[in-house]
């Protein structure tokens, strides 16, 4: 199977690679937009449980840890690419901070006590109609206040963000939105 790497960008991870399934269907967070996010987030990441839907790679996710985040529950729906995450886990000697979960993410937001996090990563894939609504599913959501959320979409995509959110911060890099919103 061929495999794909990206570069961990900051914290005790510095330097590690990821790697994962190469495949059309993964489009990771690039490096670029990855050290904004964390920039914004800088040493607030310390300590917070973190959710990373759409996981992916689990770059977010992974890039969290090495920061200082307590824990992060990863939600991928693709067995493949969440074994590849548990692989990378284990690798990095970070599984005991992590639990994965094989879920497709928009079920899985729907049964979820959202509650017990402080940032949530939404990376979804690009172009599926169901991201557009997903900002206005969550506001009816049990969210505590001061709830981070991070939402990346592609440039093409119109999504407005609901009034129940403040918008902190937004980046485009290439044809990626970074959002980080609060509640």
């Amino acid at each position: 199977m061929k495999t794909s790497k990206i570069r961990i960008i900051g914290g005790f991870l510095k330097g590690s690679y990821i790697s994962f399934p190469a495949s059309s269907k993964l489009r990771p967070t690039s490096n670029k937009l990855r050290e904004v996010l964390f920039n914004w987030l800088n040493f607030e990441i310390a300590d917070l449980k973190c959710a990373d839907c759409f996981s992916g790679s689990g770059a977010l996710g992974i890039e969290a840890i090495s920061r200082g985040a307590e824990s992060v529950l990863f939600i991928e729906k693709t067995p493949k690419f969440a074994s590849s995450i548990e692989t990378n886990l284990k690798r990095l000697k970070i599984y005991e901070k992590s639990n994965v979960k094989v879920r497709n993410a928009f079920e899985w937001l729907k049964e979820e006590n959202l509650e017990n996090f402080d940032l949530i990563f939404f990376d979804p894939p690009f172009f599926d109609e169901r991201i557009k609504n997903l900002l206005t599913f969550l506001k009816n959501q049990k969210l505590k206040k001061g709830t981070l959320i991070y939402f990346e979409k592609s440039t093409f995509d119109k999504i407005e963000v609901p009034d129940t959110f403040t918008l902190l911060k937004s980046k485009v890099v290439g044809d990626a939105e970074g959002l980080l919103l609060e509640k």
